[in-house]
């Protein structure tokens, strides 16, 4: 979720409302599910969704499957102290690179 451009202003905004972290996950997968929902109609419009590009997501699925328990554990057994701190510094780190494409895109 970190990756996504569109999380670091969602973050900023939901970290301050000090939710468990399970809220704070659960919150960010549907919000950008629903978001992704939202998008589909477009992406079919533009031609986006073809047999090759729905091969690869099929293909891909696995490891997205695989992925997602892999994050479940970990969020699990990573206190909430430790977890927030991490995600801080992931969001800083995002940001940062998010500022630095921007800018270099000026030049």
């Amino acid at each position: 979720m970190i990756a996504n451009a569109g999380a670091p202003p969602f973050q900023v905004y939901v970290i301050p409302q000090r939710l468990p972290k399970d809220l704070f996950i659960g919150t960010g997968i549907l919000f950008f599910a629903a978001l992704n929902w939202f998008k589909l109609p477009f992406f079919v419009a533009l031609g986006q969704l073809t047999r090759d590009t729905m091969l690869t997501s099929a293909a891909l699925f696995p490891l997205a499957i695989v992925s997602t328990w892999a994050g479940v554990l970990l969020v699990r057994r990573v206190p909430a102290e430790r977890f927030f701190t991490v995600i801080y510094y992931l969001l800083i780190a995002v940001g940062a690179k998010l500022l630095w494409d921007g800018g270099r895109g000026l030049i």
